[in-house]
């Protein structure tokens, strides 16, 4: 039976290595870490550090005043002909953030079953973090790594990959 040498857990862990049969060692390879860059309405995905694959999904970008300008439905009071306005009974843009991850939550999900990717790092908007801690699905939380809070989703893609890179080094 092979022999797992354990490592420290980090962002990049290296090579784990397997004492196979007769002392012969071998390398397994690094895991594949796949990077989370989010905030409330757009989620970059990166294939690692090193891959310049990137998923990119877009959620609704509504402001506040976008959901108020909605007027609220109408109803008549149980006596007499006064109307007033009914108010919804939910935050609409956490209900919009919500939704986003779930959509985010799929992608991931479908990308962990075709075994695309080992663990997840998080980087994401002060927001969006606590509804991603409160909404994860079973089969994706253990595989996340690190949470950071900060939003890098505005960077362009060579600056996003150096700024990741820098914070793996902390």
């Amino acid at each position: 039976m092979p022999r797992v040498s354990s490592w420290p857990v980090s962002w990049r862990a290296p090579s784990r290595i397997i004492t196979g049969e007769a002392g012969v060692i071998h390398r397994a390879p690094a895991p594949r870490i796949w990077y989370v860059v989010i905030n409330g309405h757009q989620a970059r995905i990166l294939h690692g550090l090193d891959d310049e694959a990137e998923t990119v999904l877009e959620g609704p970008d509504r402001t506040l005043r976008d959901t108020l300008d909605d007027r609220p439905t109408r109803s008549y009071a149980s006596a007499g002909s006064a109307r007033s306005a009914v108010e919804p009974g939910h935050d609409p843009l956490a209900e919009d953030a919500r939704r986003f991850l779930r959509d985010v939550f799929e992608q991931l999900d479908r990308d962990r079953r075709a075994d695309a990717f080992d663990a997840l790092v998080l980087v994401g908007a002060p927001g969006i973090v606590g509804t991603w801690r409160e909404t994860i699905p079973g089969t994706l939380a253990p595989l996340v790594q690190s949470e950071i809070v900060r939003n890098l989703v505005p960077l362009p893609a060579a600056d996003l990959r150096a700024a990741l890179a820098d914070l793996e080094k902390t």
